[in-house]
């Protein structure tokens, strides 16, 4: 059987969709009763086939490990998708307390188990820097020297798990995706980006991302599993947008006004160290340096070695816009 973690997220709904259309046995962990409902009807109103939705649900929290040993029992295959995301500085023990030390759980029961093998959904916050050059690939070294994001440590901290697993002989995969455009689950970043342009955002960073739709996710996190490619990574990045570039786009499909003032690195820093002095009373830090350095950063993160490896073609991410603008949720 198929274990998915972080079911009722984004790319966990979408891949359980998927699984089901191809009559996989599956067991989704879910941590309340609200969300597993509406992932459940997420998989009625998607599934072409209209079959009878089977799927084993198991409650459990990746951080609760007597939950996580009852989720295992007779799982074969492993989806790891649940994540906590922030890029928030008082947010980081939470993030290294679920990403990192709810991976180190999952790694060891996937040794005690023996499992057949692991596809992970990291991100392209864990990868290396690029100190020295305007791009950013699967070779890209991390920088143990340079600041990053607590997400990114979190996150790098993690695949560090996942490649420890390997070493104790279970296979695994591991995708790093740029932002993971698609619909059908509330909070996903297609809809917080239009949310942002519905409330007049009026400012936009310099910097730029890469983006992917989630379809091309579940596409390649199913199609690297049952493969015989294992102990790899794998960028998903179908197109480098630059913020304004996005924000712009996003408000012309929905005839809105787009942010018209550039959030200059200067103003970020006055931000930053006014939340330092801030900390001094008590509240809480947002802003880090390795933020400020990723809103502003224009490298571009290179998405084409999963192509040389199998036969995919990533969806256009504009003509994602424009069929899906209006339904992001």
């Amino acid at each position: 059987m198929i274990l998915v973690t972080g079911a009722t997220g984004l790319v966990g709904s979408h891949l359980l969709l998927k699984l089901l259309e191809q009559n996989q046995d599956v067991v989704a962990l879910y941590r309340t009763e609200l969300k597993k409902e509406t992932t459940i009807s997420f998989l009625k109103e998607r599934m072409i086939s209209k079959k009878e939705i089977k799927i084993i649900w198991r409650k459990g929290d990746i951080c609760n490990l007597p939950s996580l040993e009852l989720a295992f029992e007779g799982i074969t295959y492993l989806y790891h998708c649940a994540a906590f995301i922030s890029f928030a500085h008082y947010k980081q023990e939470t993030l290294m307390e679920v990403n990192q030390k709810g991976t180190t759980y999952l790694i060891n029961l996937a040794i005690k188990n023996q499992l057949k093998k692991i596809a992970y959904i990291s991100s392209i916050a864990a990868l290396g820097s690029g100190l020295d050059s305007d791009s950013i690939d699967e070779s890209t070294p991390w920088n143990a020297d340079h600041d990053h994001t607590p997400y990114a440590y979190s996150k790098f901290g993690a695949e560090l798990e996942v490649w420890r697993g390997t070493q104790e002989g279970i296979p695994a995969v591991i995708i790093n995706p740029g932002v993971i455009f698609g619909t059908g689950v509330k909070g996903n970043p297609l809809e917080i980006f239009c949310n942002q342009i519905d409330n007049r955002l009026r400012f936009f960073p310099k910097g730029s991302t890469g983006y992917v739709t989630v379809e091309d996710v579940v596409d390649v996190l199913v199609y690297l599993m049952n493969s015989k490619i294992k102990n790899e990574r794998f960028i998903l990045v179908a197109a480098n947008w630059s913020y304004e570039q996005m924000f712009k786009r996003i408000a012309f499909l929905k005839r809105k006004i787009p942010p018209k003032i550039l959030l200059r690195r200067s103003w970020l820093q006055l931000l930053y160290f006014f939340e330092i002095n801030l900390s001094l009373f008590g509240k809480r830090r947002f802003m880090t340096q390795a933020l400020i350095e990723s809103l502003c950063s224009e490298k571009k993160i290179i998405g084409t070695r999963i192509k040389e490896k199998i036969s995919f073609k990533y969806s256009d991410i504009d003509s994602y816009l424009v069929k899906n603008i209006g339904k992001t949720i």
